[in-house]
């Protein structure tokens, strides 16, 4: 796909602002649904629900999570707002979380190559969303081991159109059914044989995810970089196995290596 130096310099806008974006969401999303899970427990079993809701969850506009000063624009730029300001907020002169810089930057780090690799702008934005999507679970889940179904959901929406427009969606279709199969059955032998829950749920709705972007062609690559990335990183920096991981960013790192390889 041609793009001009205006069109470039509105794509890269464009993904910095998508970053910035998923990093607020990565951020907001484990306190509000933390809110919502123990204000459903309260309600089913029928005990008084007295928290107030967390700042995190009312704010419309964009706020410091130290001291909740409302942020003006010139605190939102992305990359070049934590630049200038020191990684300190402008108000309180707490520190802001790394985070968000990293994520914006593997925003335009994993989004710039995929001008070239499309056709036509229809392609590019839903893979550029999906791209987006999937470093914002990949954020979460490093965090708090948690995959948000919102992000598998729009991964499949946006996979299914892409392979509709290409006339492959069958491909998609069985990489999703069989990449959720296969996990979900992983996880059904270790329940039976070892009494203990191997992979999570969320990890096979991921995989069914990522099999309808890459397809049924793909999904054994995707499988088999992902179990050896999980286990050169148990080798090499969790060697006793005291520290849970989380499966999630090896399937989604791998996934876009896939992609691009």
């Amino acid at each position: 796909m041609n793009m001009t130096i205006t069109e470039w310099f509105l794509y890269i806008l464009f993904t910095s602002s998508l970053g910035s974006y998923a990093a607020a969401f990565a951020a907001r999303w484990p306190v509000k649904n933390e809110y919502l899970w123990r204000k459903e427990a309260h309600l089913l079993l029928s005990l008084p629900f007295s928290t107030n809701e967390p700042e995190t969850v009312r704010q419309r506009r964009s706020q410091c999570m130290s001291c909740h000063h409302l942020l003006a624009w010139q605190d939102l730029i992305p990359i070049l707002s934590y630049v200038f300001l020191k990684g300190r907020c402008r108000y309180c002169k707490k520190n802001i979380s790394y985070r968000y810089p990293i994520i914006e930057c593997l925003h335009i780090m994993c989004c710039l190559p995929l001008p070239w690799l499309t056709d036509g702008a229809f392609q590019l934005v839903l893979h550029t969303i999906v791209m987006s999507t999937l470093l914002t679970a990949a954020s979460i889940d490093m965090k708090h081991k948690l995959l948000p179904d919102e992000c598998n959901l729009l991964v499949v929406a946006c996979a299914l159109l892409l392979h509709l427009s290409l006339d492959t969606l069958e491909n998609s279709v069985l990489g999703l059914l069989v990449g959720f199969s296969l996990i979900c059955g992983l996880r059904q032998c270790c329940l039976v044989i070892r009494r203990y829950e191997g992979i999570g749920l969320g990890d096979a709705k991921l995989v069914a995810a990522l099999g309808a972007w890459l397809g049924l062609s793909n999904l054994s690559a995707l499988l088999l970089c992902a179990s050896l990335s999980g286990i050169l990183y148990t080798i090499l920096i969790n060697q006793n196995g005291s520290k849970q991981i989380a499966f999630g960013p090896f399937l989604i790192f791998s996934a876009i290596l896939v992609f691009y390889l």
